[in-house]
């Protein structure tokens, strides 16, 4: 009694672990037919995306380099999905022949130049974006400021005379050649402001530079041996503008 009831345990444990197996292996056997599924819904997109530039470049390739580049990546995203595609039909195939258990094997020849198109596919891929992205303009060079009319006659003469203090509301002469002969310095004051009054708005920076070196000639003795210092409450001569 004892010898049968070790024996129907062990059927019993027996047929435990066949089911199991059984269901495993059915559960591989559907992911293996989804795997599959995928990788040709997968290889179907891509051939609906790649087909047009692959037929363009068997046709008329082209026209322009960038163009011929994205029909030439095209194709070979297209192999490389289609390897992809008969790799996992091999898989799949496989694993559906041996019961849901794949044979262990190492990577063949066969294997290896799949692998090696698919890196060549992804970066080829990468390419297009490079050769179609077009290089930034370049800003256009600011116009040159013009130059003030008779600047160049400024070269080499002394600085104007330097101001004293702050300039006061209604200081200096009054513009225009009817300004009067004499004008007293107040703080602010320069002979380049006085030549500049004197000589009124239309005078050019010329002028005015000619204007106020006469200026400080005609009052050398009042000025005093610093040309360029005039000090509040000299009076000034202004010749003739």
């Amino acid at each position: 009694m004892a010898a049968n009831k070790f024996i129907l345990n062990q059927t019993e444990a027996n047929a435990k672990v066949l089911g199991m197996e059984l269901v495993a292996a059915g559960r591989v056997r559907v992911r293996a037919t989804l795997l599959w599924l995928t990788a040709t819904a997968a290889l179907a997109g891509l051939g609906a995306l790649t087909l047009p530039p692959v037929r363009a470049l068997t046709t008329a390739p082209g026209p322009t380099f960038a163009d011929a580049l994205v029909q030439a990546c095209s194709a070979a995203a297209l192999v490389a999905g289609a390897a992809l595609w008969v790799a996992a039909t091999d898989v799949v195939g496989s694993v559906l022949r041996t019961g849901g258990t794949p044979p262990r094997r190492g990577v063949g020849p066969l294997r290896r130049l799949l692998l090696a198109a698919c890196g060549v596919a992804v970066l080829a891929g990468t390419s297009p974006a490079a050769a179609e992205a077009p290089a930034s303009p370049a800003p256009p060079a600011a116009p040159a400021a013009p130059e003030a009319p008779g600047a160049d006659m400024l070269d080499g003469l002394p600085l104007p005379d330097r101001p004293v203090g702050r300039r006061s509301a209604g200081s200096g002469p009054g513009p225009g050649p009817a300004g009067p002969a004499v004008v007293v310095v107040r703080p602010g004051d320069s002979l380049w402001t006085i030549a500049a009054h004197r000589l009124g708005p239309g005078a050019s920076q010329t002028d005015v530079a000619s204007y106020w070196l006469r200026v400080r000639a005609l009052n050398a003795a009042v000025i005093g041996p610093d040309h360029d210092l005039i000090r509040p409450g000299q009076s000034l001569r202004l010749p003739p503008a």
